[in-house]
């Protein structure tokens, strides 16, 4: 993992929990973290990614 990143397989939410959120901060970013793709991504590619990101920590054994 590199200095810095997020464990995206641990239950750990630091902005919000679930796909909306995901959803939210592809969109709309983070202020000096992470830029906003919403104009860079189709609203399915979003869904898909925020999909994919969201499964990563709700894999069979997961605590949610």
């Amino acid at each position: 993992m590199a200095l810095g990143a997020p464990n995206l397989t641990d239950d750990i939410w630091l902005h919000g929990w679930g796909e909306p959120a995901i959803v939210s901060m592809i969109n709309q970013g983070k202020t000096n973290q992470m830029p906003a793709h919403g104009e860079r991504l189709s609203d399915a590619q979003i869904r898909v990614l925020a999909g994919y990101v969201w499964s990563l920590s709700n894999r069979a054994g997961g605590s949610r």
